[in-house]
């Protein structure tokens, strides 16, 4: 064993492998003499915070990190500075918890009572799925931002992705960013090619940035990206003009709708945003409906289910 100083270690143990620091959140002995053991970390640092990884303790030196080799700095800035916004960022780690939004710091505007109340019954939910189809103006992208920051609050909207048309998505970014804080990175199929190039070749490209925002016919096409979308997980997706993706007379929305089946079973939360839920066809409404609980309405259509 390359694990100096140490037996068997143990879920909970924080671990440097590999120059980063981990979690270990479950061991199992690799070998019958239990000399060895394959050790599930999921990363604690900025770099590889959120990735899980199995490390073997005969080929990794696996070194535990432990908290009384921590050694004290003292505090010369002024007024003690330097520990204040420490103390801050540390605070602002622990997420919130109850169901009461934060209405002072929910953004820059006033919100109104309908918006409140859909937070509300967002935060009441054990898995929040929401359609959110009011009419055109009456601010359904607040309403999201308003669900992602209070989700984000309780640690539930680290990774978002945000699914939109091509001509919304500079809009729908700018609106979360400028009223609420909360950063989208833009990503089209050239974006993710350039990224693939960059990364390992057996690196996930949608597990690079935390929170995404792609336009619905970049991703539609789902055999281009199927094995790396089967293997990711969201706290939150969020499909804006969800219509889109529940049609069945034009067959470009074929795709679509498979696309959104697919992530609505890799995410935690699920916000679908519409004008025109309903376009007078029941299996179109029925489709959408099996994207928030797919035992609440079998699909009505057999030919467009996710197989």
């Amino acid at each position: 064993m390359t694990m100096p100083n140490m037996g068997a270690p143990t879920p909970g143990m924080r671990v440097l492998c590999r120059d980063a620091e981990w979690l270990v959140t479950r061991v199992d002995p690799s070998d019958h003499n239990h000399q060895n053991y394959a050790v599930h970390c999921v990363g604690a640092d900025d770099l590889v915070r959120g990735h899980e990884a199995i490390f073997l303790t005969q080929l990794d030196t696996i070194e535990p990190v432990d908290p009384r080799n921590t050694q004290l700095v003292q505090d010369q800035s002024s007024g003690y500075r330097m520990a204040k916004l420490f103390l801050e960022a540390q605070l602002r780690q622990m997420p919130a918890t109850g169901v009461e939004p934060d209405l002072e710091g929910m953004g820059v505007f006033k919100p109104m009572k309908f918006q409140i109340q859909t937070v509300e019954w967002a935060l009441r939910q054990l898995r929040p799925r929401l359609l959110l189809a009011d009419a055109v103006g009456l601010g359904k992208t607040i309403q999201v931002g308003m669900v992602l920051s209070e989700l984000m609050r309780r640690g539930r909207a680290n990774r978002v992705l945000v699914l939109a048309k091509k001509s919304m998505l500079t809009q729908f970014q700018s609106e979360l960013w400028n009223r609420f804080g909360f950063p989208l990175v833009r990503l089209d199929s050239a974006g993710i090619a350039k990224l693939r190039l960059r990364i390992p070749a057996n690196k996930n490209p949608f597990e690079v940035y935390q929170r995404v925002i792609i336009s619905i016919d970049t991703l539609k096409n789902v055999g281009s990206y199927r094995h790396f979308l089967e293997n990711t997980r969201w706290d939150c997706v969020v499909i804006d003009e969800a219509h889109n993706v529940a049609g069945a007379s034009v067959p470009e929305r074929h795709l679509a709708y498979r696309l959104a089946r697919l992530l609505s079973r890799r995410t935690d939360s699920i916000l679908l945003t519409t004008a025109t839920p309903h376009n007078g066809k029941r299996e179109t409404f029925g489709r959408l409906i099996s994207l928030l609980d797919p035992s609440a309405i079998p699909d009505p259509d057999f030919r467009y289910r996710q197989r």
